[in-house]
Formats: C-alpha cells, structure tokens, sequence
C-alpha cells in the first residue's frame, strides 16, 4: 500500500466552507474504488492523504479526467497557491511501508 498527500493553504475566512467540504466523501468512481482516503483541516492549511495500490497513477488519472476531477473542484477556489504533494519517507510505530 502507498501513501500519497497532497496539501494546500487556505485562503483566509474559508475554514467554515473547507469544513463543509471535508464532510462530504471525495467520490471518484469506479477506478478511485482503489484509493482511500482521509483529509486532514486546520485554520490555514489542508491534507489530503491517499491510500492505495499505484497511487500516484490513480491520483493523475483521477485529476485529470474532467468528470472525475469534478470530486475535488469545489476545493480549489479555497486555496492560496498550489496544491502541492508529499511522499512518505518513513514510517514508525510498528507498522513497515
């Protein structure tokens, strides 16, 4: 399983509808059946993280069908600057990569 996150700062005053976003699941259709994934909010910044077999395939596959990516544009008027990705490094508490 790979990890994938993605993450964006906040325009400020957009906490209120970012955490309106974030209770709703992010659906992608059937190829997204092989992500899963959880977001992550604070007052300036937002995480998404994916989870999943090839997710950095599925992940640019997913933004960039028109129909799928519909699931994550209503992020991006929130955010001030890029969207932008972190892989993960290393992993602890037990758990191998």
């Amino acid at each position: 399983m790979e990890r994938l996150v993605l993450i964006a700062r906040l325009k400020p005053d957009v906490y209120e509808r970012a955490e309106q976003l974030a209770s709703v699941e992010m659906t992608g259709g059937a190829g997204q059946a092989l992500l899963r994934g959880s977001t992550f909010l604070s007052p300036g910044e937002v995480v998404f993280m994916i989870e999943g077999d090839d997710v950095d395939l599925h992940t640019r596959q997913w933004f960039d069908d028109p129909v799928l990516s519909t699931a994550f544009s209503s992020w991006l008027p929130l955010f001030e600057g890029p969207l932008h990705a972190a892989r993960e490094v290393a992993t602890w508490g037990g758990r191998t990569a």
